[in-house]
């Protein structure tokens, strides 16, 4: 039922405290009135970002401006509640030229938990799009792909310091045309996703490099600190390229770890 009622993704502190009845901001309810163009009574849903779906309906003055969102169930029993997906997926990437904000929604739709920014020696772009503008590009990518899980992003920080302070029982996959020992992504994730210890905790993380690729220095240290050299192709890739193949490998690689030992990963609350 969920899944045909359009989204309004509300921080979860909100609908604690909303006691059945949450009142809209302003741009909410400009998003329901004016782009879903939902009227009074109407239907939709609303997410936390933490795996949980109420249905609700929309309850309008028009002479103030004004509406909220009537939840259909209560607080303590969503309609949908699904578990975070495992094992988390991660994209640590370089800010690439152009398309930041096109990157980091494909991201999202593609099913990536986490984005980590980095700053490589070679970096073209010293920062990645302002925090408050990857929030809302989030935000707007789950509403869209009907996730149920927020992704998080945090950065950027410099590559090569990062790299060395990542755990070694992780996944850790460094994305390189640089180096003759570099697998396929999905040889290596058929061969090492098995030795994840647990797949509610191990993180898999995929690291693409800036438009000009890791210096050799940055690579050099990331092998040695246990990251393993993948390849996502024979020809030469831009990062944003780079970055939404690899994903896609991923996400599929996961989808299939998990295909038979569920066969949903939402369903309703018990009763």
């Amino acid at each position: 039922m969920g899944r045909e009622l359009r989204r309004l993704l509300v921080d979860p502190l909100r609908l604690t405290e909303a006691g059945g009845l949450l009142p809209l901001e302003r741009g909410e309810l400009h998003y329901l009135r004016r782009v879903l163009r939902l009227r009074q009574g109407d239907r939709f849903a609303v997410v936390d970002g933490l795996g949980r779906l109420w249905s609700a309906n929309l309850q309008t003055d028009p002479a103030r401006q004004e509406g909220a969102a009537l939840l259909e169930q209560p607080f303590e029993r969503p309609l949908e509640q699904g578990p975070r997906p495992a094992p988390p997926l991660r994209l640590a990437i370089a800010p690439p030229r152009r398309d930041g904000e096109v990157l980091l929604r494909m991201a999202c739709e593609l099913g990536i938990d986490q984005i980590q920014w980095l700053s490589a020696e070679r970096s073209v772009v010293d920062a990645p799009p302002r925090e408050e503008r990857q929030r809302s590009v989030l935000r707007e990518a789950l509403e869209q792909c009907e996730r149920l899980w927020l992704p998080r992003s945090s950065g950027p920080e410099p590559a090569a310091a990062w790299f060395a302070r990542q755990p070694e029982d992780q996944l850790l996959l460094l994305a390189t045309t640089r180096c003759s020992d570099a697998a396929p992504l999905l040889e290596v994730l058929e061969r090492e996703g098995s030795k994840v210890a647990s797949p509610d905790s191990s993180t898999v993380t995929l690291a693409v490099g800036p438009e000009g690729g890791w210096s050799p220095l940055e690579q050099e240290q990331a092998l040695e600190r246990g990251w393993l050299a993948v390849s996502l192709g024979d020809g030469i890739l831009r990062t944003s390229t780079a970055a939404v193949a690899g994903v896609t490998l991923l996400s599929a690689w996961r989808q299939g770890r998990q295909r038979p030992l569920s066969s949903g990963t939402s369903g309703r609350p018990s009763p």
